[in-house]
């Protein structure tokens, strides 16, 4: 299957050869070197537009790691039961995005956390005016705990708008014996050993439930449920983080990336994909199952309770999660 910029790119080539058959090869340059030079002046304004966007994101600090966690409360003044929420793949639909936050902010979860591909180019203006103006308008007093998907790469590919909103792309911290572990998956080689490292660096501590947070799942979750041969998840490194997982009795792994939910037990550790948050939903996945959503998770003595809520038809509906 191509991909759409590929596909543009081989018809534009296909265009210049016919134009230089049908009418004069001289033409069909001067066309290929006008498109070169208006191609080349949209990548300058482009990367002009990220630097004034960064300069914008300079002093937007409320936001970082730590930021965040200073907002958490006092663990003494929690509740035994307590919840947190998990969404992802918002990829600016801004009218769907609203309507979560605002779900959330309504039943007050401690906290948040969403699994990627929050906007769509990763730009610094997008994630200024089309994610934070919105999470701190809808749901002031959650604090959200966000990884990068791969459409926050940015124009240089290098998380650098996310990096200096979040101050890194990975985090670690606990609340109320619980692990809370997230990394940027969405490299090269998806899974790096660095990751590999610094996820069982976050894991290793005591705690009562563990939970880990990216972006792009591995290949033998997407095979659970998903009946086509195609595979967006990774394979390098998978079963080496899956033995992780186990190792340190991981209670969940979310993610995102193909776009609906999804969920299954392996050797103890649950997968789930959370990926309704206002991108396309996808085809690949069972109907019942595509649609808009973000999980609740209710930490309470006995355990985890899990209840799915679906944002559908204008309004909402839970579901729980066995």
């Amino acid at each position: 299957m191509f991909r759409k910029k590929r596909l543009v790119m081989y018809l534009f080539f296909l265009g210049l050869l016919w134009i230089g058959w049908k009418y004069s090869a001289v033409l069909a340059v001067l066309l290929f070197a006008t498109a070169i030079v208006l191609l080349g002046l949209i990548k300058v304004l482009r990367i002009f537009q990220a630097w004034l966007g960064m300069k914008r994101l300079k002093g937007k600090t409320n936001q970082r790691y730590g930021a965040l966690l200073e907002r958490l409360p006092e663990e003494a003044d929690v509740e035994n039961s307590w919840s947190f929420a998990v969404l992802g793949d918002t990829r600016n639909n801004t009218r769907i995005a609203k309507e979560i936050y605002r779900h959330i902010e309504g039943y007050k979860p401690v906290l948040a956390f969403h699994t990627g591909d929050i906007v769509r180019g990763g730009t610094a203006d997008e994630l200024l005016d089309r994610h934070i103006a919105i999470v701190e308008k809808e749901m002031p007093s959650v604090p959200l705990f966000c990884v990068p998907g791969n459409h926050e790469r940015g124009p240089k590919r290098d998380y650098k708008a996310f990096k200096r909103l979040y101050g890194d792309d990975r985090f670690s911290f606990a609340f109320k014996e619980c692990r809370f572990v997230g990394i940027n998956n969405n490299l090269r080689d998806y899974v790096q050993d660095d990751d590999l490292a610094f996820l069982k660096e976050g894991l290793q501590y005591p705690a009562r439930h563990r939970f880990v947070f990216l972006h792009i799942p591995p290949a033998f979750f997407e095979e659970a449920f998903v009946s086509d041969t195609r595979r967006r998840g990774f394979k390098k490194n998978a079963e080496a983080f899956h033995s992780l997982m186990k190792e340190y009795a991981v209670d969940e792994v979310f993610m995102a990336h193909i776009h609906g939910y999804a969920t299954f037990l392996r050797d103890g550790v649950r997968y789930t994909l959370t990926a309704g948050g206002g991108a396309p939903l996808s085809h690949r996945i069972v109907e019942e199952n595509r649609h808009y959503h973000y999980i609740d998770c209710q930490v309470t003595p006995e355990g985890i309770k899990r209840t799915l809520k679906i944002y559908e038809s204008g309004g909402w509906r839970d579901r729980t999660i066995e």
